[in-house]
């Protein structure tokens, strides 16, 4: 399995942070995440972060990459960033599965480094 197409979606993801378009955002989440979480939640959470949480997106370094194969569900790919914002670093975690041979976000979150 290619982990470079979820790399690509995180580059995405912070392209749409950096701009506010958290609804974009959205749009290409796995349904499992669109299931788990409203769009309406999902921007307010979004906006939440940025404002009060992260800021702006500095930089980032890829500290881990894991494949899963899912006997029952789909194959999952984690990335995990450790990540520059203005407000502070944080680690991130982007878990991505496989929907109709495309990669959609399944799940994100980070937690405070400093």
């Amino acid at each position: 399995m290619d982990i470079e197409p979820a790399r690509q979606e995180v580059n995405i993801f912070r392209g749409l942070y950096q701009t506010g378009k958290y609804s974009d955002i959205y749009k290409i989440t796995s349904s499992d995440f669109q299931t788990a979480t409203s769009e309406k939640k999902f921007i307010d959470i979004m906006n939440e972060a940025k404002e009060k949480d992260l800021g702006t997106y500095k930089k980032s370094t890829l500290k881990t990459e894991k494949i899963t194969r899912g006997l029952f569900s789909n194959d999952e790919i984690t990335l995990i960033y450790f990540s520059e914002y203005s407000k502070r670093i944080v680690q991130e975690v982007f878990v991505f599965n496989v929907e109709d041979k495309k990669v959609k976000l399944k799940g994100y979150r980070y937690d405070s480094i400093n």
